[in-house]
């Protein structure tokens, strides 16, 4: 039982801590709520702080349990006298009988599921693939250090800090249990608005058609982060209308707050600032009175959880906003192609479904969308029905707020910060016909019960069992994360087979929180592509240089030389292999004083200057007219050709410049001479040599990996040696 009590430990004290800071704060804003409401809003306003606190000790190199205990332990302290001294607060009236008993049991039957299911062993794809490897990388280093190697990295990482000081007490299930925290918390939430606005029973149903949504329960057990946007969303909301229904200034900081940490948790919740800032102004300035100054009170408020993730990736990544918008901000971790083509992999379904059918695959079946929200969902059009009330126009703007986060990707997921209005508009538009919202509710309950889920769909990611033995440890942890993870094994392969701080490098990415090296995947960031076509380049001709292009011109000293890309935009990338600058037959040897340069991504140029056949400088973005490529010699060369060697096979349409004595570069007549190089050999030793050199040191090969069973027939040739094979995976050493 002692990982349990770990588990349970890292968990209550990250609640305590949160809640205490919370407490304290509404105490010094003299915030008059309810007395849920008080609670709820303290948890809420006291995660947002707290996670700001943990990226400060992260800054300062203060990430360590020890710390940890104490600031927990203080928190709770504060909060404990905070909340003695103002426990007068009033309550809420009690609900009518049948919606008692209706909510009770929605929250204590889903409640325990979503214990058990939260205290096992994390399994989750992106909880234990990307989310817990960043923090259990930044517990291992005892701070914040950037991670260039994974994209996921340089996303805001509000609720990774919260995972931060559990996982530090109680490892992965902790973290886990940090977000469990937000999904018992949201059910609550909608309850008191509902209470506090006068439609408690729509209340109750908006709640538990939230926390029953299969969705939503597998998600807020996991190490994710949508369920803990969709809780802070809502609880913005919230603060946003008691400010309005009361006007009182004490709400706007408080409201700042949660619109930022909406930011810090998820990319998609960016749009929550704008709204905050905007509702204030809007109805302020539909009033008749001033606005300025308590927008900009929102405003900075907000600011305070936005600015460390903009500084963070400033300073580590050359990118506020990494990892994208790299057309704004062009940096060597991240390249252009890659992101386009990443965001446009988000957007569109797999086979092409189109929105609109994948919003019916969300309620109906789960084909594409990775999740099941709920049949009861299909009703959502007659929640308009709504909108002959104040509040239900306001319900249907917010939803209208955090809606284009589902647009950007087609996840199911990514609508959970909806379903919360949605739910609640449905209940108002229905408040007024006899019977049909308790029989709806059971229904919901009833259909989205985990056994009774695959009758009528089969959802690719869902809830299967209570595993209660195996939250309790009574199953070894090991051998549940056998059956429910894939490619586990092969990272306890890694780590029993290489040293601490060695690097693996794999072409798909396996879940990394299971091991303590380093994992280098192939598509999350510059390095990795680069790795991953250098190792592709010996099996793939069309990544090798077929084609010599010898550009002569009359014998002459030059200070440098540039070729510019003339030819018309095209979709795909421009690539140099080897650049070459020859006098009467023999080549200019290259001398470190060179000075190189690149448009665009100047970082990879030295790629196209270091004789290898297996790296290549590329321009990382769709070719265009006006990309240049050039050497600068520190003393004047005599030259009378370059060569280019490229995979391009058609006519070079090239701009060929020289740079003369007075450092004015003037186009040069060239004549075009083109050849094909000649047959490449010693490719796959190269590769491994340059993996290694780039400080690669072992490979993780899964058997349907592109050249798998290249590397076990040629292992000798490739210059690696095989370590070890579990569950198909095979793990090489570079010699």
């Amino acid at each position: 039982m002692k990982p349990v009590l770990q588990i349970l430990h890292g968990a209550l004290l990250e609640y305590g801590s949160a809640w205490g800071l919370g407490m304290l704060l509404l105490h010094v804003l003299r915030i008059r709520l309810r007395r849920v409401e008080h609670h709820l809003f303290s948890f809420l306003a006291g995660s947002a702080v707290l996670s700001l606190l943990v990226f400060l000790l992260g800054v300062l190199r203060r990430v360590r349990q020890t710390d940890f205990q104490v600031l927990g332990l203080a928190l709770i302290a504060t909060g404990i006298w905070v909340w003695r001294r103002e426990r007068t607060r009033e309550a809420f009236e009690r609900l009518p009988k049948l919606w008692t008993v209706l909510f009770l049991t929605g929250l204590v039957a889903y409640g325990v599921h979503y214990f058990f299911n939260a205290l096992a062993p994390e399994v989750s794809p992106d909880g234990a693939g990307y989310h817990l490897e960043i923090v259990s990388e930044y517990f291992r280093r005892r701070r914040l250090v950037p991670i260039p190697t994974n994209m996921y990295a340089s996303l805001p990482q509000g609720l990774e800090m919260l995972f931060l000081f559990a996982f530090a007490l109680g490892r992965n299930s902790a973290a886990a249990m940090v977000h469990f925290g937000f999904l018992m918390t949201l059910p609550l939430l909608v309850l008191s608005f509902g209470r506090r606005f006068g439609f408690p029973r729509e209340g109750v149903f908006g709640a538990m058609l939230v926390f029953a949504s299969p969705l939503v329960g597998v998600d807020g057990i996991s190490a994710y982060n949508d369920v803990a946007l969709a809780t802070t969303a809502f609880g913005l909301f919230y603060a946003l209308q008691l400010w309005d229904e009361s006007r009182d200034a004490r709400f706007l900081p408080l409201a700042g707050l949660l619109a930022g940490f909406c930011y810090s948790l998820k990319y998609t919740g960016a749009l929550a600032v704008p709204f905050a800032i905007g509702y204030v102004a809007w109805r302020l300035l539909r009033a008749g009175q001033p606005w300025p100054r308590a927008s900009l009170l929102v405003a900075l408020t907000a600011a305070v959880s936005v600015a460390p993730w903009l500084i963070k990736n400033w300073v580590w990544m050359g990118n506020p906003l990494a990892p994208f918008c790299n057309a704004l901000f062009p940096n060597p971790n991240f390249q252009i192609l890659g992101e386009r083509t990443y965001l446009e992999v988000l957007r569109h379904f797999p086979d092409g479904t189109s929105r609109l059918k994948g919003l019916l695959d969300v309620t109906l079946s789960d084909r594409v969308s990775g999740g099941l929200i709920g049949l009861v969902f299909l009703l959502t059009p007659l929640g308009l029905l709504s909108l002959r009330f104040p509040v239900g126009r306001r319900l249907w703007l917010a939803a209208a707020v955090f809606l284009p986060g589902y647009l950007g990707n087609y996840g199911g997921r990514f609508l959970l910060p909806v379903l919360p209005f949605l739910a609640l508009a449905l209940g108002l538009a229905l408040r007024n016909t006899p019977g049909a919202l308790p029989a709806l509710l059971v229904f919901h309950l009833v259909i989205s019960w985990n056994r009774v889920e695959p009758v009528y769909a089969r959802p690719a990611w869902r809830l299967q069992h209570t595993p209660v033995r195996a939250a309790l440890r009574l199953i070894p942890e090991e051998k549940y994360l056998e059956e429910w993870i894939p490619c586990y094994l092969a990272c306890r392969m890694i780590d029993e087979n290489t040293p601490p701080g060695a690097v693996v490098f794999t072409a798909e990415p396996i879940p990394s929180a299971y091991t303590s090296r380093r994992i280098v995947a192939s598509y999350p960031s510059a390095a990795g592509r680069t790795l991953s076509d250098i190792l592709r380049t010996p099996l793939r001709p069309a990544l090798q240089p077929s084609v010599e292009l010898r550009l002569h011109f009359p014998e002459q000293p030059l200070r440098g030389l540039r070729v510019v890309r003339i030819a018309p935009q095209a979709p795909e990338e421009w690539s140099i292999t080897e650049l070459r600058v020859w006098l009467a037959g023999r080549e200019i040897e290259r001398k470190p004083s060179w000075r190189l340069r690149a448009s665009p991504n100047p970082w990879q140029v030295q790629s196209a200057f270091d004789n290898s056949y297996v790296t290549r400088w590329v321009s990382a973005e769709p070719a265009k007219p006006g990309m240049k490529i050039e050497v600068e010699f520190a003393e004047p060369e005599t030259a009378d050709l370059v060569t280019i060697e490229t995979r391009e096979s058609r006519d070079p349409e090239i701009r060929l410049e020289a740079r003369d004595a007075s450092g004015r570069w003037d186009v040069l007549d060239w004549r075009p001479e083109g050849a094909k190089v000649r047959p490449l050999h010693g490719l796959r030793r190269a590769a491994a040599e340059e993996l290694k050199a780039r400080g690669v040191g072992y490979l993780l090969v899964q058997a349907r990996d592109f050249g798998a069973m290249d590397f076990q027939r040629n292992a000798a040739v490739w210059g690696i040696t095989p370590l070890e094979e579990r569950e198909g995976a095979r793990l090489y050493r570079i010699d």
